[in-house]
């Protein structure tokens, strides 16, 4: 009799019933397939449950649904990643988090290729900044030779400023490898400095293409919303009921709500919405998942961390739950669950 009651004592809710644990769809942590359910959060949840000795069966929500359960009681905890907000801590009791991430915002990724763009692009300080850097190191390059060569290779290189031309004429002709050979230095000294102007001008004129492509295609990646200080003039939305929806409500940003992230990233890409907002990582993961990566931009932003946790009204089975949550996140082998996902910890 002694030794079932200590048995009894330890095994919680083992032996008492069915668990009914509540979950919504959001992928990497719960990824529906058919009938069955993985994803971080479920394998996570399973290899706790299995240490505890736990029976249960998965119970479907929506995400409204799904909070209001946690709170009715109709289900005894939610694995869903639940971001802890000021709010919902006045209602539910919640495990230690489980993952970090950050909100973030959905723009749409502005194609380039109109004379437009192409012309802000070469307008832009990225752009212009490379070319004064290019032309001040031919300058440079183009003046020693000249002052090298200006008193004995006067047919090439001439006194006062017509000279200084010659030899930056001379400096750029060498770079770009045309050589027509109308300025070429005779001392030695002069060759030289040309010699290693050659060389030099081989491994800069990679480097400086490369900038140039890159501060001529960096429009590729623009938009109207560059962070949440722009969020008051856009369209905007999020999922209904989600601790996003409650940040843009806090801050005075209205804001259209939806059920379906799919929904939102594709009201983004066809230009509906100008913004969407939610948390990174599941954000990424949709991305990702509906190759949309050229077509949407992720915004993250560093200033509202998002910490996800399980949750209950039941503050005993919180309790149960934590250490051995706590225990199995610090193993490598939640990193593995992590990186099945394509996911980092605390990223």
């Amino acid at each position: 009799m002694g030794i079932a009651v200590i048995f009894s004592c330890f095994s919680g809710y083992s032996q008492e019933r069915k668990l009914i644990i509540g979950i919504k769809e959001a992928p990497p942590f719960v990824i529906k397939n058919g009938e069955t359910y993985n994803g971080v959060s479920i394998d996570l949840w399973k290899i706790i449950a299995e240490d505890l000795h736990y029976d249960y069966e998965f119970r479907e929500y929506d995400l409204g649904g799904l909070l209001q359960a946690i709170e009715n009681g109709d289900v005894d905890l939610s694995i869903n990643p639940l971001t802890v907000t000021a709010e919902r801590i006045k209602k539910f009791y919640f495990t230690q988090p489980f993952y970090v991430t950050n909100l973030a915002i959905a723009v749409k990724a502005k194609s380039g290729g109109t004379f437009t763009t192409i012309f802000r692009g070469l307008m832009s300080w990225e752009f212009l900044r490379i070319v004064s850097a290019f032309f001040l190191i031919i300058v440079i390059f183009g003046t020693i030779v000249w002052l090298l060569e200006r008193r004995k290779n006067k047919d090439h290189f001439n006194d006062g400023i017509k000279g200084l031309g010659d030899g930056i004429w001379w400096s750029a002709v060498t770079m770009t490898t045309v050589g027509y050979g109308d300025k070429t230095p005779k001392t030695i000294m002069g060759r030289i400095i040309s010699i290693i102007w050659m060389f030099t001008a081989i491994v800069l004129i990679s480097s400086f293409t490369a900038a140039i492509a890159s501060a001529l295609t960096v429009h590729n990646l623009s938009s109207a919303v560059k962070g949440l200080e722009d969020l008051q003039r856009v369209s905007v939305g999020s999922i209904e009921n989600s601790a996003s929806a409650e940040f843009l409500k806090e801050y005075g940003i209205i804001s259209q709500n939806m059920k379906d992230l799919g929904k939102g990233l594709d009201a983004v890409n066809k230009e509906i919405l100008q913004a969407f907002v939610y948390d990174e990582a599941i954000l990424r993961y949709m991305v990702q998942h509906l190759f949309l990566e050229e077509k949407i931009l992720l915004i993250p932003s560093a200033y509202t961390k998002e910490y996800f946790s399980f949750a209950s009204t039941n503050k005993d089975l919180i309790h149960e739950i934590d250490p051995v949550l706590v225990s199995k996140i610090e193993l490598p082998l939640y990193s593995e669950i992590l990186n099945r996902y394509g996911l980092e910890y605390g990223k």
